[in-house]
This record gives C-alpha cells, sequence and structure tokens, in this order.
C-alpha cells in the first residue's frame, strides 16, 4: 500500500471519530466539558490540547470539518508520509491551543477547523516550495493570500459562519492559531529531532 494512500486511511480515520462523537456525547451529556479547550484547566488536563480538536458542537459541524479534513489530505498527501503527517497535526494541535491560550480569547473550543486551517498552509507551503518558490507557481501563494485574507476577516467580524454561529464571532482567532500551528508544522516538517537540538 503507497505512502499516500496510508495517509488518507489516517485522516478518514480521524473524520470517521471525529464524526462518531457527537452521537457519543449526546449519549453522555458531560463528555464535552470534559475534553473541549478550556483555558483554566488547559495546564491541568493536557489531553485537552489534543481531544479539542477532536471533539465538535453538534454534527453538522462535525461532518463539515471532516469532510474538509479528508480533502485536504487528499490534495497534499503526495506531501506527507504516515510519519510527518502525524507529526504535522500534533504540531499544529498543540501550537493552536498554546496561541488560544496565550491570546487569553476565545475561553473555551471545539473542532477541527484549525487544525484544518494549519494543515492546508502547511501543504500549500510544501508545494510551493517544492515548486523553490518560483515566481511563475501563482496558484500557492494566491491561495495562502486568500486562507490569511479570510482569516482576518473573521477576527474583524467581516466574515460569517452559519455553522459556528452557536460558537461565538472568535473562531477567527482559533482558525488565525492554526495558522500559526501550520507555519511551525512547515518549518519542522521532514526535520529530525538531532538536527532541532544542534
Amino acid at each position: 500500500m503507497s505512502e499516500r494512500i496510508q495517509v488518507i486511511i489516517c485522516a478518514t480515520i480521524i473524520a470517521v471519530i471525529a464524526i462518531w462523537l457527537p452521537f457519543y456525547q449526546a449519549e453522555t451529556s458531560s463528555l464535552l466539558d470534559q475534553y473541549d479547550y478550556y483555558a483554566q484547566v488547559i495546564w491541568q488536563e493536557p489531553w485537552r490540547f489534543f481531544t479539542a480538536h477532536i471533539f465538535h458542537l453538534d454534527t453538522t459541524h462535525a461532518v463539515t470539518n471532516a469532510i474538509a479534513l479528508v480533502i485536504v489530505t487528499v490534495f497534499f498527501a503526495h506531501h506527507y508520509t504516515v510519519r510527518t503527517w502525524f507529526n504535522a497535526v500534533i504540531v499544529i494541535m498543540v501550537i493552536c491551543t498554546t496561541v488560544v491560550w496565550l491570546l487569553g480569547t476565545p475561553e473555551r473550543f471545539v473542532g477541527l477547523s484549525a487544525l484544518i486551517h494549519g494543515l492546508l498552509l502547511t501543504s500549500l507551503l510544501l508545494e510551493w516550495s517544492q515548486q523553490n518558490y518560483a515566481r511563475t507557481d501563482w496558484l500557492s501563494p494566491l491561495v495562502i493570500g486568500l486562507l490569511v485574507l479570510k482569516v482576518l476577516l473573521e477576527m474583524m467580524g467581516a466574515m460569517h459562519s452559519a455553522i459556528l454561529l452557536s460558537a461565538g464571532s472568535d473562531y477567527g482567532y482559533i482558525h488565525l492559531a492554526g495558522l500559526a500551528g501550520g507555519i511551525i508544522a512547515w518549518r519542522l516538517h521532514r526535520k529530525r529531532l538531532a538536527s532541532l537540538t544542534a
């Protein structure tokens, strides 16, 4: 089985889990409160660095994000091995959660969208770097620019999501934190731990 297919399978497994969780949450009412990002307890309950990204507000939120995660992965899986894809996912989750904590807003969040923003940015930067950042390759920088513009418009309140209306207006900051994680994941892509400490 090719590495690309294995990466897509990993993304699909995460997507299926994310879609299944809202049904399980309906059976266990306090489940979301135990696994969402909650600024006041994030350092005492570090699993929330990861679980906050897998849980969702409802099924629509979960399905939309799950589909987006799989689409981004299908388009860019050729840049990853299973190890580098999971490394990117973990780095983006941890950096995103830390940046949200540093910004101080929002107090709580759930969802894969920050991870998707970060993974898309990482993948676009990898795609562009494969072309040696050629000026003739205009598609990657254009999409990166549009992605950053979208997040800025969300932060200014000029762009709204019908899916996230119940999440408040702070999701632009969450997506910004995802982009920050994406930049760091791109810089760390395929680096060995030994080379980082040298």
